[in-house]
């Protein structure tokens, strides 16, 4: 009887067994068939190539330059604030410039920092060469109680116009690596005549440490 019952037990116990390694080898290859679909689906996202740019479409600035909001920004205006600015620099070749860092300022803070600078604080824009940079007013790209009204009144354009002029103007001082106003204008006006920049001369020699170039 004691025999019959341990019979049984191990039957049992065998059976369960084969179930068990049955129901493995069914979900086994699945699951590894899931996995590597996963895989490839991850490897085609960051695998995809960038479409090269073709007449027409906008130019993109390069990973190596970065986007920054001066302090006073909450994360939300200053998201909303760089698309804008994004979207304004694709027109122009900014790929150009390769490394390089924009920066946007608070309209209460944009004078006090052109007058520690010793620059026209009426100036919507300026460049510091020696650190790749050019500072933007936001009045540029959102309306501004005071700032943008006064904006208005110097210029003579609209809040778009001026912020195109003004990416033109510095980008005639960034490209060229030029003080002058009268050359950082004539580069200017290439760009928006969708000519080729020329530089009339890399000024590595003639861009003096810590200058500083605006739009006036």
């Amino acid at each position: 009887m004691e025999v019959s019952v341990v019979k049984k037990a191990i039957c049992f116990c065998l059976v369960m067994m084969f179930v068990q390694s049955s129901g493995q080898a069914q979900s086994g290859p699945e699951t590894t068939r899931s996995g590597a679909k996963n895989e490839i689906l991850s490897s085609m996202v960051t695998a995809l190539p960038s479409q090269p740019r073709t007449a027409g479409e906008p130019y993109l600035p390069t990973p190596a330059q970065k986007f920054v909001c001066n302090t006073g920004y909450s994360q939300t205006n200053c998201n909303e604030q760089v698309l804008v600015l994004r979207k304004a620099l694709a027109n122009y070749p900014v790929a150009q410039l390769g490394s390089w860092t924009w920066i946007l300022v608070r309209s209460e803070d944009w004078k006090a920092i052109l007058r520690s600078r010793s620059l026209d604080p009426d100036s919507p824009a300026f460049t510091y060469y020696p650190k790749r940079e050019t500072f933007f007013d936001e009045a540029l790209v959102t309306q501004v109680p005071a700032r943008s009204p006064e904006l208005l009144l110097k210029w003579n354009m609209d809040r778009e116009g001026l912020l195109d002029l003004a990416i033109r103007h510095e980008l005639g001082h960034a490209l060229c690596n030029e003080p002058d106003e009268r050359n950082a204008e004539r580069v200017a006006k290439l760009l928006e005549q969708r000519k080729p920049v020329s530089c009339e001369a890399k000024a590595a020699a003639k861009q003096k440490s810590g200058h500083h170039a605006s739009l006036n």
